[in-house]
């Protein structure tokens, strides 16, 4: 049985904070004030902490790349906000010797107010599969 389209996995609510922000401003060497004065979260950090929370739920295998990213931004997010995420899996394509895989995602605010949506994009070896944590089917044969 193929892969189901656009395969929903709640990635769950949590709490934006300074320290999330601090977090990956001083990962990717930003040191800019701008973010912390202005009490809002950088939008690539919530990408980033999404990806996180997604990574916790499939296993990539070895050789796995991550080849592309895109965000979109329709509202800012304050420290203290809390946020919930939803990925939606849609079907792997080969192509060569690789199965293309895309995730979309959208983050919301506790008034379903979408704040943030993207799509990442990764290859995986076509000798390689992957699959979802917690018994959930594989995404490259459906079992």
């Amino acid at each position: 049985m193929a892969a189901p389209p656009e395969k929903e996995l709640d990635l769950g609510p949590w709490t934006v904070t300074e320290e999330l922000a601090q977090q990956y401003l001083r990962a990717v060497g930003d040191t800019s004030p701008i973010y912390l004065e202005a009490g809002l979260a950088p939008p690539v950090a919530l990408a980033a902490y999404t990806l996180g929370a997604l990574l916790q739920q499939l296993t990539l295998p070895p050789g796995t790349i991550h080849s592309l990213q895109e965000l979109e931004t329709q509202r800012p997010v304050r420290f203290g906000d809390t946020i919930s995420g939803v990925a939606r899996l849609g079907r792997p394509k080969l192509r060569g010797e690789y199965q293309f895989m895309t995730i979309s995602y959208t983050l919301a605010n506790t008034s379903h107010q979408q704040v943030l949506t993207g799509k990442s994009t990764v290859l995986v070896p076509s000798s390689e599969t992957f699959t979802m944590f917690q018994g959930k089917p594989n995404l490259a044969t459906g079992d």
